[in-house]
């Protein structure tokens, strides 16, 4: 079964320590010069990195979206994205994007899913927000679900928490009105609960509850002491021209990386000066300075190694919906864990067959006493993928468990309810790994085509914006997205 989870962190920020008096007392005038020297190029890089909202302050939607002719799309695609573009701003209203820099330090928008627009996956992003947008709208009462998207949070964890909530809501919703179901909002539960989509057709409901679940605190504090000691290398590297390999086994506090990271520049400034290599240690951390094209390959930054229960968060966040769902019709749980289990762990490395059984598993023990859940569609998000990237489906040979000739592919009841696992490559250089784990309760299984089969809404996923866009009286991608020219 799957329970804790080893992994190092290999992200990127901005950290600026308090360090500007450390130059005294150092010995040489020189060297004081030029640690003082390093201080001021320390702080001109944060006067450069100033706070977004002073530096987006006026962002409108014409900034953002950039001339249409520039953007990745053919003179036939031209209108299609001003639409999707036109659909966006409505929805988040005028000032969305200069008010949430503002308060929140952070736009979604500018993130690379969705910025610049001179980027097919870019262009793929918003077209298919849009669509998603414009489906859910044709619905009676979108308003309950779309009402909040304008609003602006205090924060950034809040800003990017709730739009991936919003975002998940919208893509199970518009998948629903693709397969004919009418998707309510607000219909209340005999609990007094509301659940996030209640879907009918032909007599039939069912409910579906979605979530994303991200880094905890401790990691996002770790990420930024790492990505600050990031930064710091970065410019020590271009200032004395060295490079360095850091290996960082702890966090230290504010005093001693301040030490530190002062001791990591006086080796800097001399392997600038006579070519030597140099390691500078820290409690469990250690930096190695180098001279210029002489540093060994391998990793250059490895973080702080977290040792924890990645599942446990997932598990805590099925009972909480578990909870949430009961009393009504029938649900399946869809989760976004955008956070460690699917990217940080070692677990996330194997085979894709090992990992469906692993969750199917646990799911299995979370699901053991909630007769009202169908199953949980577990997913880590949509990610770049490698242009050679290649799909893949794993699932349970049912007919090996019965002593029957080998499954040369997933049955239909299979991929509509699972178990299976779909690695899915998508329009715009893109790709998602989903798991169809379904609950081991005994229940109704319905003939093909009159219930709710979301599994198939995922593994037809690459198809599903051309059909979406069609629905809607616009052209395939094929038509509307101009790949960049050259090798």
């Amino acid at each position: 079964m799957l329970t804790s989870a080893r992994h190092r962190q290999r992200l990127w920020a901005v950290w600026m320590p308090s360090c500007c008096l450390w130059a005294k007392g150092q010995g040489r005038q020189s060297v004081e010069r030029r640690l003082h020297s390093d201080v001021l190029l320390w702080l001109s890089i944060a006067s450069v990195n100033e706070p977004l909202g002073r530096t987006l302050r006026n962002f409108t939607w014409e900034e953002w979206a950039g001339p249409i002719e520039k953007a990745a799309v053919t003179a036939l695609g031209q209108p299609v994205l001003a639409w999707a573009i036109d659909v966006l701003r409505g929805l988040f209203g005028e000032s969305w994007l200069a008010d949430s820099a503002a308060r929140s330090q952070t736009i979604p928008l500018l993130r690379p899913d969705w910025y610049p627009l001179a980027n097919p996956r870019a262009v793929v992003g918003v077209l298919e927000f849009a669509v998603r947008v414009a489906l859910v709208k044709q619905q009676e009462g979108a308003e309950a679900l779309l009402a909040e998207a304008g609003e602006v949070r205090s924060n950034r964890d809040a800003t990017l928490r709730e739009f991936q909530h919003l975002l998940l809501g919208l893509e199970v919703a518009a998948f629903a009105v693709m397969d004919g179901w009418k998707v309510s909002y607000e219909q209340q539960l005999p609990s007094g609960r509301k659940p996030d989509l209640w879907l009918s057709r032909n007599g039939l409901d069912y409910l579906i509850e979605t979530t994303v679940i991200g880094f905890d605190r401790d990691f996002r504090s770790i990420e930024s002491w790492t990505d600050g000691l990031r930064r710091v290398l970065q410019v020590l590297e271009s200032r004395h021209e060295v490079e360095t390999v850091a290996q960082l086994d702890e966090v230290l506090d504010e005093a001693d990386t301040e030490q530190w990271i002062l001791s990591i520049t006086a080796a800097a400034l001399a392997t600038g000066e006579d070519g030597k290599h140099r390691t500078v240690r820290a409690g469990e951390c250690s930096v190695q300075v180098f001279a210029k094209g002489e540093r060994p390959p391998g990793p250059i930054l490895t973080g702080p190694a977290l040792t924890n229960d990645a599942w446990l968060r997932v598990a805590t966040r099925i009972a909480s919906k578990i909870k949430q769902t009961s009393g009504g019709p029938p649900a399946w749980l869809r989760i976004d864990d955008v956070g460690t289990l699917f990217h940080l762990t070692d677990w996330s490395a194997r085979p894709l067959a090992q990992r469906l059984h692993d969750l199917s598993l646990n799911i299995g023990v979370a699901l053991a006493d909630a007769h009202h859940i169908r199953g949980v569609i577990l997913s880590g998000g949509v990610e770049h993928a490698a242009r050679s990237a290649a799909g893949e489906t794993a699932w349970q040979d049912l007919g090996r468990l019965l002593g029957q000739p080998p499954q040369t592919q997933p049955s239909r009841q299979q991929l509509a309810y699972g178990p299976v696992a779909l690695r899915r490559i998508l329009p715009g250089q893109r790709q998602r790994m989903v798991y169809v784990i379904p609950t081991r309760q005994t229940h109704l299984v319905l003939p093909a085509g009159t219930g709710l089969e979301p599994g198939l809404w995922y593994s037809e996923e690459a198809s599903w914006p051309d059909m979406a866009l069609r629905r809607l009286g616009h052209p395939p991608l094929a038509e509307i997205i101009r790949e960049p020219s050259g090798p």
